[in-house]
């Protein structure tokens, strides 16, 4: 399998898996890791991935969470975190890992926002606790077909 073809069945996985795996680094020095709602997956979240549509050939993964959440507390200390995208059912799993930020932009949390997040963040898209996270990844590492790859972004 070439290169290309590769890079687009990943893509794909990132798409299509309900969830995809955050995994921070906590104080104890062990990795801890969490479900986290896929916002590139149409069915699950349309709005969002409407909104994250001109990153599509891009492996940019973004998330929401609490401020005050254990793993932004993590994220503080230490911005290496890894997301993991997989398909067990067909061999198929996508790691990406570097450095993660927070976005600050009030207009693009504007756009994310989803009706029903209400439940986690009262105040909207402006709550303090309101939280979005990029990772722009530098290394992708995961199994396909044939078996394992691993390419720098």
């Amino acid at each position: 399998m070439d290169k290309k073809e590769l890079k687009q069945a990943c893509l794909n996985l990132m798409e299509t898996t309900d969830a995809v795996y955050l995994s921070t680094i906590g104080d104890d020095g062990f990795p801890h890791t969490r479900m986290m709602s896929n916002l590139r997956n149409k069915q699950e979240n349309p709005g969002s991935a409407k909104v994250l549509e001109p990153d599509k050939e891009d492996f940019v993964v973004y998330f929401v969470t609490g401020n005050s959440s254990v793993k932004m507390q993590q994220i503080r200390a230490n911005p290496k975190i890894s997301a993991y995208f997989c398909m067990p059912a067909e061999l198929q799993t996508l790691m990406l890992r570097g450095d993660v930020q927070e976005i600050t932009d009030q207009q693009f949390k504007n756009k994310l926002w989803q009706d029903g997040w209400e439940i986690h963040w009262p105040g909207g898209a402006k709550d303090p606790e309101f939280i979005v996270l990029k990772l722009s990844p530098a290394f992708a590492k995961g199994w396909y077909k044939e078996g394992p790859f691993e390419f720098e972004l």
